[in-house]
């Protein structure tokens, strides 16, 4: 008998230390890295400034953890916040203000938790990627970097970073130096595709910026999502935005298929100078 209880003492130890490690582990989302940037800013800012987050969500408590670094602002900041709810692209409200508890310095760190009360934050609009960081300074009032809050380890979350985006892909190929690089993110949720698309040293500005398809690598289609008039009238740049995977102009089914992708043209190549075929 006193075997049995010993054994079953050993058994409820297991399982309340295997409680404490689920809750360590299961419960909490985090994502590191997410960057801080003047062209995340809508309309995009002109600075030297760079910056990145690490944020960590308890599931169980409802606590938002993060830790901001920022250099080179043209200023010390004069406010910082947490807005929403817009996607990439768009624009919103302040929902959480920290700006008094921000060090005024051009060039530091910050960490703070908040709680996700359901009523300014909520849960569902936070994991779906629809609140961002903004820190503002006097040249910029408006915001100088901006940082989408995006969870990437999530069931719902489709994401492929660094995607080539060349003149190689183009049909017929394209002789050019220029170069780029797409991430992109689905979120199966809210039917968004987000990006952010950069480039260098392409022969002319932009004339025009798109998704195309349906169509594999090796084929041409036509424009379903145009997003010429965000580009900067630059050889080298990036555009920050989303999309809505209507089901109409652009089908879940054939995004993750790979029959869409990004085309920037320019006077020299009107048909398109580099592409990147959208692949997860």
């Amino acid at each position: 008998m006193r075997n049995l209880s010993t054994f079953l003492s050993v058994i409820i130890l297991i399982s309340l230390l295997s409680g404490c490690k689920d809750h360590e582990f299961d419960n909490v989302v985090s994502q590191t890295g997410l960057a801080l940037s003047p062209l995340q800013e809508v309309p995009q800012k002109n600075s030297p400034a760079t910056g990145t987050a690490t944020v960590d969500y308890d599931l169980g408590t409802r606590m938002l953890t993060f830790t901001l670094t920022w250099n080179n602002l043209t200023g010390i900041p004069t406010g910082s916040h947490i807005h929403g709810k817009a996607a990439r692209g768009s624009n919103a409200g302040i929902l959480y203000d920290f700006t008094a508890m921000l060090p005024k310095t051009t060039s530091g760190t910050f960490t703070h938790s908040v709680q996700v009360d359901g009523n300014m934050l909520k849960q569902e609009d936070l994991l779906n990627g629809l609140y961002y960081f903004n820190i503002h300074t006097a040249a910029n009032p408006g915001g100088e970097i901006r940082g989408q809050i995006e969870f990437y380890d999530q069931p719902f979350m489709v994401v492929k970073m660094g995607l080539p985006v060349e003149g190689s892909q183009e049909v017929p190929p394209r002789v050019t130096p220029a170069t780029g690089s797409v991430d992109v993110i689905y979120n199966k949720n809210t039917k968004l595709l987000s990006y952010f698309i950069t480039w260098r040293d392409l022969t002319g500005n932009p004339v025009g910026s798109h998704i195309h398809g349906t169509a594999p690598r090796g084929v041409n289609a036509g424009v379903q999502h145009d997003f010429t008039a965000l580009l900067p009238a630059a050889t080298s740049g990036a555009v920050s935005n989303s999309v809505l995977v209507d089901g109409v102009k652009i089908k879940e089914t054939e995004l993750l298929n790979g029959l869409y992708y990004f085309n920037i043209h320019t006077p020299t190549y009107p048909g398109g100078e580099i592409r990147g075929q959208i692949e997860f």
